[in-house]
Formats: structure tokens, C-alpha cells, sequence
């Protein structure tokens, strides 16, 4: 399979590809640029909104509105009048961390990634915010937390740690919130680029955006086997997303690039699309505030 350019722009770090089912309408996110990008396959409609700090995740709300990560904090956005209401602060640092990938659980937990912006050594750590705002640090000693998704029946979560080229497999326990480690589901090859965002398909198998491998690879989690790759035509692939009738959505970055590397790959940065005949898993749940 090839992904075909659906948008050029010239994100740092396009991230956090995200589906809003109800509305028909694709987001994603420059987290450098603060930017929160959205496009309606509808009339071939875009828009983006800059946004006043660092900003890597999307989480859709029950009230309709829209969670965002920003460096610092935790807001709720509603798209249709621009207004922002900050939910909580997040821990006191000295600047150098930040949110990065983040999705809801099945029954409306919030799960963020923290990393260090330079020092990738088991600085960073994934937390669980819950529906009441109160935070627990559930993993620590992460490199770069990444993406994650649950299975079909809630009961599995897959997390990548992008710094150990791994994806790791948990099991779940929607009533607790709490992980029990499993198992490394599956085991990147450096040759391959670095697991980065991810989602899942109706047969559970992971579509998992490649940073430096130029594509999205399809892995089955439960045998470990490669079935299929996109193919993009720019080196750092992000994250990715089904929309309708089996368009995956692949967002891709410049940063990390040379200004050789930049020239030769004149589209990273944008967004993507291909067609894949697949039906997407469950994913973007919302989060459930009370």
C-alpha cells in the first residue's frame, strides 16, 4: 500500500491523528507549533487554530468539547466557539517535560505519556487522570511514552515506549483502572525506524507509524508478525488514524531532519492518506469528567 498527500503544511511534529466519528471530521496537532489542525473529507474543508504553548494530544470529551495536552496543563476546547477552560495543572518542572501521546480507556480514564524534552533516559513517565481530575503516575522510568491502544474487549492495553523500540502488552482492568504487565508484544527492529503513534483495526492488529522508517507498518500483536506496511514518502511517519470507509489518516514531522534531508523530502511535515479496505478497531473514546 502507498499513502497519497492530502494536505501540504509544514508541521514540526505532526501528532496525535485523531477521528471524530459523530462530527466527520480529522484532527491533528503541530506540538512544536501549537497548532491544532482539523479537516472535513466534507467539502475538502481545513482549518487550524494556534494555541498558546506546546499542545500533543486529542481526546474527545463526553460534553462534546475536546481535551487538550498542552505543556503545563490540561484543557477542555470547544471547537465551535474557541473557548478554553483549563481543568487542571499539570506537575511543577523546570520546563523540560512535556504531554506527548495520550488517549482515553474504555470507560473514560485519560492515559498521557510525560517526556523529557532532551534527555530520553528513563525521564519520562505514563500517568492516569481520572474521570474526578486526580493524577497517578503508573509507569515510571519510560524513555519516550507513545502510543496506546486498547483491544476490542477493553481488557488489553498495547503502550509503546518509543526510546526501547518496544510495544509492550498489559492487561486491563476497566473497573480499577490498574495495569498488569503481560508480555513485549512486539519488538521493533532499529532498521525499521521507531514505533511511534499507533492505532487498531477490527482484527486487533496494530497499524504503528514508524519515525524514521517511512510508513506505517501492520502488526499482529499476539503472534508478533509483520503483515503489511504503508508506504509514505517521507522519512518520520507520527501517527495515524482510521476515518470513514477505511481511509487511514497518517500525520508526519520535519523535526529530526537535516536541511539535506528537509530538501530531499520537501513534504514532511504533512498529512496523508490511504486507502486501505480495513475496518477500524475501537479507538478515541471519550473522557468521561464528573
Amino acid at each position: 500500500m502507498k499513502a497519497t498527500l492530502l494536505y501540504e503544511c509544514k508541521d514540526s511534529i505532526g501528532e496525535a491523528a485523531t477521528w471524530l466519528n459523530d462530527l466527520g471530521l480529522f484532527l491533528w496537532v503541530d506540538i512544536n507549533g501549537g497548532l491544532l489542525h482539523t479537516y472535513s473529507p466534507d467539502g475538502d474543508a481545513y482549518a487550524a487554530v494556534r494555541l498558546p504553548a506546546r499542545v500533543s494530544t486529542i481526546v474527545p470529551m463526553t460534553d462534546g468539547r475536546l481535551l487538550l495536552s498542552l505543556q503545563g496543563r490540561l484543557i477542555a476546547y470547544d471547537l465551535r466557539t474557541g473557548e478554553q477552560e483549563v481543568l487542571r495543572e499539570l506537575f511543577p518542572t523546570d520546563g523540560m517535560m512535556r504531554p506527548n501521546d495520550g488517549k482515553a480507556s474504555p470507560e473514560g480514564r485519560l492515559w498521557l505519556g510525560m517526556m523529557h524534552l532532551s534527555d530520553h533516559s528513563e525521564t519520562g513517565a505514563l500517568y492516569r487522570v481520572d474521570p474526578d481530575l486526580s493524577i497517578h503516575k503508573m509507569l515510571d522510568k519510560q524513555c519516550i511514552p507513545n502510543g496506546i491502544v486498547w483491544s476490542e474487549d477493553g481488557s488489553r492495553m498495547y503502550y509503546v515506549d518509543s526510546g526501547r523500540h518496544v510495544v509492550e502488552s498489559y492487561r486491563y482492568d476497566m473497573r480499577s483502572g490498574e495495569l498488569s504487565y503481560e508480555k513485549p508484544a512486539l519488538e521493533i527492529p532499529e532498521d525499521m525506524g521507531v514505533p511511534d503513534g499507533m492505532t487498531i483495526d477490527a482484527d486487533g492488529n496494530l497499524w504503528i507509524a514508524h519515525w524514521g522508517g517511512f510508513g506505517v507498518c501492520v502488526w499482529n500483536p499476539l503472534s508478533g508478525e509483520l503483515l503489511d506496511k504503508v508506504e509514505v514518502p517521507v522519512p518520520n511517519v507520527a501517527s495515524c488514524t482510521f476515518g470513514r470507509d477505511g481511509l487511514l489518516y497518517i500525520t508526519t514531522a520535519m523535526d529530526g531532519l537535516s536541511m539535506r534531508e528537509r530538501e530531499a523530502y520537501p513534504l514532511s511535515g504533512s498529512l496523508f492518506v490511504a486507502s486501505t479496505g480495513m475496518s477500524p478497531g475501537k479507538n478515541h473514546y471519550p473522557f468521561r469528567r464528573i
